[in-house]
């Protein structure tokens, strides 16, 4: 009989933001990726996303089975994670959001242009 696992289940109420719990099939050339050594790749995804996240395969053991990452978090923590997941899959580097700096945002225009002087010496020169 074929193994059902829905796509996304709503999970009981907390008190807080409704999570939910996501499941997405992993071939099994990408399942090394997304898991990363040591489970780098999953704890990335955690770390950035604040979802938590399991693997488990389904099948005979030895064989080629089916894998499955389940997400579970908010709306905004699975879409987070799987943003992480894909840029992994897709071998993109995942790097963390930085933050903004506070303060005058806009550069020095005059450092970063040539002097004014400097290029009319340049093209008056034979």
């Amino acid at each position: 009989t074929p193994l059902a696992i829905p796509l996304a289940q709503d999970l009981p109420p907390t008190g807080q933001a409704r999570r939910y719990e996501c499941a997405l099939e992993i071939p099994d050339s990408l399942v090394s990726h997304v898991i990363g050594h040591q489970g780098r790749g999953l704890k990335q995804a955690h770390n950035l996303s604040s979802s938590r996240l399991a693997t488990f395969a389904v099948g005979p053991a030895g064989n080629e089975g089916h894998w499955f990452v389940t997400i579970r978090g908010t709306n905004q923590q699975i879409g987070e994670a799987l943003m992480v997941i894909g840029k992994r899959i897709t071998k993109q580097r995942v790097h963390a959001p930085q933050k903004q700096k506070t303060g005058n945002s806009v550069p020095n225009v005059a450092a970063l242009a040539p002097s004014l002087s400097e290029s009319d010496s340049a093209s008056s020169t034979p």
